[in-house]
């Protein structure tokens, strides 16, 4: 479904096209014996087919490459995909591992050179019907624009949305005056770090747009908001159109794309003078930033968009900062300050944390037997889960064909009998929550797994890691501080520091690492955990008091981060930590794995 509107109606609806997928096969299953059975409902509510940057299109083409999906079936073609090149590419995919498509609505040989034609033809219409409806709408909002109406969003502090004509302001005259004082305040102060203390001091809020800000009564400035309003030129009765291009060559650009600014038609509330006075200020600080940052060396944290708090989830960064002496200190900490949290993880000390790291990986490679016992915990592990898993899937998978011979059973009664219009709605209410309740069991029976465990596959994977850790340590002592920090995100997926341990996850398989880089990283709670595997390493206490009583004065490593890069490791497997295979010295590493 392109868009929120079409999810939400009952007929045409994403339900309707569940019970239309399941009818057709049942049909052909009628026609053919085991013709085939479906997999998983791969739905995407409220997107557009016109690209590939789907979160639920990419798991379909990773379970099309793990072997999972040989057949994608789609009610029409068009909901598949809208773009001539991004069809190609999936056809070319599909092949390559023995897969295929077909569509309920056009049923193509794609055997044949005229069928390919024809298939090709529909989605060219579709990718144009796409375009041309898109430039549509920009021509119409350009116009809009163009005569100083809004097209859309929240009113910004000093105005109100006109009760009855859309695209208009009115002022809101209490919140005009606050916009002036605001103004006065920042150009008094100075910088909007000054002026955003002198606000909140004042008791002076931001206005609350969003459901979630209203319910949020003590909201407080910060950098960014203050900054929004500063720049924001509708206070002087103007209307940038375009925004999003300011910045582009016009010559480049279509003519209803081209970054104007026009007068708005609501009026000032604020004094031209004053508000180019502030841009001022900001551009002069804006300018003394980048020569500062210019001057200042260039810092790489290695393990930033890696690292987590293992006790709150909350991912670490890597943060630089002077001591007394002018020693600049690196350390990770927490990218925001945890909520509600009574213990506050003390920072780590970044040297020594990467420095560990680094040197675990390199003691991967030299372990004798170390990837051949991390194999033999894989599999013991899956055996393990796929015994418990088989009863579980059994039992949703009749739960799952119950709830769809009750919504076939009453789909079909419906349009047998002639219902009122009470029972059409009890009629409409039943199916709303028995397709409510097959969405969810769906959703989890993707999560389990009956199927043997494949030994091949715990070698691949095994020897997939091996491989990524040793072309990551061969290229590592050549390599620049922003390419080792590239090298160690295609090698580790996660870092969990707790107060005893530290848990490194590694990546199995190419194609998930490759998708989770370029469109959306996962995180500690990710899913799917299937190609992931976990070392974790337990510290003893440093023996050296100076180094400890060094780290401790400069605030960067506390007893908790130094015991977490210890040299005594084990492996957490599954979910139970306790399960570990540990090393013969303390000087090796424990093997094991956690799927």
């Amino acid at each position: 479904m392109s868009t929120e509107d079409q999810v939400n109606v009952f007929e045409g609806s994403l339900d309707s096209q569940k019970y239309r997928i399941s009818e057709f096969v049942q049909y052909k299953n009628r026609q053919q014996a085991d013709w085939g059975n479906i997999v998983e409902f791969y739905v995407e509510e409220g997107v557009s087919a016109g690209t590939t940057n789907r979160p639920v299109y990419q798991k379909l083409m990773s379970d099309v490459r793990k072997g999972k999906v040989n057949l994608i079936l789609v009610s029409d073609l068009t909901r598949l995909s809208r773009n001539l090149m991004d069809f190609c590419s999936l056809i070319n995919e599909l092949e390559k591992h023995h897969a295929s498509y077909l569509s309920m609505k056009e049923q193509f040989d794609t055997s044949t050179p005229i069928g390919r034609m024809l298939v090709y033809i529909i989605i060219i219409l579709g990718q144009f019907e796409r375009e041309q409806t898109s430039e549509r709408v920009a021509v119409n909002c350009h116009s809009r624009a163009l005569r100083g109406l809004v097209n859309g969003g929240p009113a910004p502090m000093g105005y109100d949305k006109h009760p009855d004509k859309k695209g208009l302001l009115v002022v809101n005259e209490a919140e005009a005056q606050r916009v002036q004082k605001i103004f006065q305040i920042f150009l008094d102060e100075g910088s909007r770090a000054k002026a955003v203390a002198k606000l909140n001091e004042l008791g002076i809020r931001p206005k609350r747009t969003s459901t979630k800000q209203k319910e949020n009564k003590n909201s407080i400035w910060n950098y960014q908001s203050l900054g929004s309003l500063i720049e924001n030129i509708a206070y002087i009765g103007k209307r940038e159109v375009n925004k999003v291009y300011k910045d582009e060559d016009p010559s480049h650009l279509k003519p209803w794309q081209k970054y104007q600014i026009v007068p708005a038609a609501w009026p000032a509330i604020l004094d031209e003078k004053i508000f180019f006075d502030a841009q001022s200020l900001l551009e002069e600080a804006s300018l003394r930033e980048r020569t500062r940052m210019s001057k200042t060396e260039k810092r790489i944290f290695l393990l930033t968009s890696i690292l987590t708090c293992g006790i709150t989830g909350i991912p670490l960064v890597g943060q630089a900062g002077h001591g007394s002496s002018g020693t600049i200190h690196r350390y990770y900490h927490y990218s925001r300050r945890p909520k509600d949290l009574k213990v506050v993880r003390p920072r780590l000390n970044a040297d020594e944390l990467e420095e560990k790291v680094i040197s675990e990986l390199r003691s991967a490679l030299v372990t004798q037997g170390y990837f051949d016992d991390l194999e033999k915990t894989l599999k013991s592990q899956s055996d393990s889960n796929t015994k418990g898993g088989a009863a579980e899937f059994d039992r949703a998978q009749k739960e799952l064909k119950d709830i769809q011979n009750r919504i076939t059973s009453i789909w079909t009664n419906q349009s047998r009998m002639q219902l009122s219009e009470d029972a059409l709605k009890l009629a409409s209410d039943e199916l709303n929550r028995l397709a409510k309740q097959k969405q969810d069991l769906e959703k989890y029976l993707s999560t389990l797994d009956p199927k043997a465990s494949d030994p091949f596959a715990f070698k691949e994977q095994t020897l997939f890691v091996e491989n990524q850790i040793r072309w990551c340590m061969q290229g590592w002592a050549k390599a620049t501080p922003a390419m080792r920090k590239r090298l160690l995100r295609r090698t580790i997926k996660e870092i969990v520091v707790t107060q005893t341990e530290l848990l490194i996850t590694f990546w199995t398989n190419s194609e998930d690492r490759d998708f989770s880089l370029k469109v959306e990283p996962q995180g500690e709670n990710s899913n799917n955990k299937s190609n992931i595997i976990s070392f974790g390493c337990r510290s003893r206490p440093s023996s050296n008091t100076n180094q400890r009583r060094r780290a401790t004065s400069s605030g960067t490593v506390p007893d908790s981060a130094a015991e977490a890069a210890g040299e005594n490791l084990k492996c957490a497997v599954g979910e139970n930590q306790n399960s570990s295979i540990r090393s013969s010295g303390n000087d090796k590493i424990g093997r094991g794995a956690r799927t």
